[in-house]
């Protein structure tokens, strides 16, 4: 790569992986928790992902390390085991995240096919395991290619996609079907109702991605500066579609059409205005999942890269000397989305995905809290970040488990699974010893 990226880049990278499949996937979950309130419940959510991001910039610019999460751990606490558990529940989270938006692909394939099998197979599933192997093979070409088409990819989506949320307030507007919700507002705020923000905890997964670019930074120049403008920027545009959006839906459709198909929510409400219109927000969500399968892809390939050679990741998973995303980390992350995408629940491994986010993300702001006499941080956005994280967190799972029980449930047995494997890799070494002491003593 003969010169390094700018800024443009970064808004590109930032916009195309937070937007990407959430907008498409997960506005439903979003729009039956809050209902009209869909607009409050992610202007929530923004406010504590910008103190998250704050408290993310600002420990990179303390820091000597170029990453994130993990990075930051080991170097300002010196624990690696709470490091790797950081590392292996962004790794899960990540491939949980694609395989979202790879479901949102299929979802959206099928819709503009009007077909639903292929060969007797579904095919929604082959459509999604057909994104990831593309992306798959763009992302072996080299960061390059993917940045480029990137950049692309993410003027056409975040256009489309503005243009129908200012034609369908239009349009709201026009044949008053607005509805704002100021009085189940200040209802909620009476009754002390936390639907509000137990919607915001879980779309919470939808304002990920932003936080990819610290782990590939040495890709742009000046990183710090660079990094601070892109995330600062597309954070904010991200957020004003989402917000955009999730108002103008929850006026032209009712909430349970979008609950019941959550991918398909955008599609029907450009129905309503406009058949081109929803062939025009099809075809944006078709590249705006693929968007962001695009850039998680990559981004964790480097993220898991700087894991193996930390020792956080088994060296089986690719190698980490190879100068971009090594090859074979690329196949296993490729391999475990295709299989997620096509077994897993879709619910479940979202919800999980919010989680791990809000967790991370929460420590990263502790974490910024801690560290506040190291560099010239205010105190005020990390705590808001780790008080904004706890109580999402808290309210997700009780949301899963009086909800939403078989989820929950789902959720805990991939958390468990996930966290035993993990143990056993780092025990590994007293594991072996143990083996050989009682293979002396037959």
């Amino acid at each position: 790569m003969s010169e390094n990226f700018g800024v443009g880049t970064a808004v590109a990278l930032g916009v195309g992986g937070v937007v990407g499949g959430g907008i498409y996937a997960a506005i439903g979950i979003v729009v039956a928790a809050a209902g009209v309130l869909t607009w409050f419940a992610y202007s929530l959510a923004t406010v504590v992902v910008l103190c998250c991001a704050y408290s993310y910039v600002k420990l990179n610019d303390v820091t000597d390390s170029s990453g994130g999460s993990v990075s930051f751990l080991e170097e300002l606490t010196d624990r690696t085991t709470v490091a790797g558990v950081i590392g292996w529940t962004l790794v899960v989270g990540y491939i949980g995240t694609m395989a979202m938006y790879a479901y949102a692909f299929g979802a959206y394939g099928q819709m503009m096919l009007g077909i639903e099998y292929v060969w007797g197979l579904p095919i929604r599933q082959f459509l999604s395991v057909l994104v990831v192997a593309v992306f798959v093979g763009l992302n072996l070409l080299g960061a390059g290619s993917t940045a480029a088409v990137e950049r692309y990819l993410v003027f056409v989506q975040a256009g489309i996609i503005a243009v129908f949320g200012l034609v369908a307030l239009w349009f709201g507007f026009s044949n008053q079907m607005l509805q704002v919700g100021f009085s189940e507002l200040a209802r909620s705020v009476s009754s002390f109702d936390f639907n509000p923000i137990i919607a915001a905890s879980v779309g919470f997964v939808s304002f990920e991605g932003w936080q990819l670019l610290f782990y590939d930074q040495e890709q742009f120049e000046d990183p710090d500066e660079t990094l601070a403008k892109g995330i600062f920027i597309s954070i904010p545009v991200a957020a004003f579609i989402y917000i955009l959006v999730g108002f103008v839906i929850t006026s032209l459709l009712p909430e349970e059409v979008v609950a019941a198909q959550p991918e398909a929510a955008l599609l029907y409400g450009g129905l309503v205005i406009s058949k081109w219109l929803a062939f025009a927000v099809g075809i944006a969500g078709l590249i705006s999942t693929a968007s962001a399968i695009n850039s998680t892809l990559f981004s964790e390939a480097i993220f898991a890269k700087n894991l193996i050679a930390d020792g956080i990741l088994p060296d089986r998973m690719g190698d980490a000397d190879e100068q971009a995303a090594p090859t074979r980390t690329v196949l296993v992350i490729g391999l475990f989305t295709a299989a997620f995408t096509v077994l897993g629940s879709l619910e479940a491994v979202v919800e999980f995905a919010s989680l791990a986010f809000i967790a991370v993300f929460g420590a990263m702001s502790a974490l910024a809290l801690a560290n506040r006499d190291r560099g010239d941080i205010n105190v005020l956005p990390p705590l808001v970040g780790t008080v904004g994280s706890a109580a999402f967190f808290v309210m997700l799972t009780w949301y899963l488990y009086a909800q939403l029980p078989s989820v929950f449930w789902l959720v805990v047995l991939i958390a468990a699974a996930v966290f035993t494997v993990e143990a056993v890799y780092f025990e590994r070494e007293s594991i072996e010893q143990g083996l050989r002491e009682a293979e002396r003593q037959l």
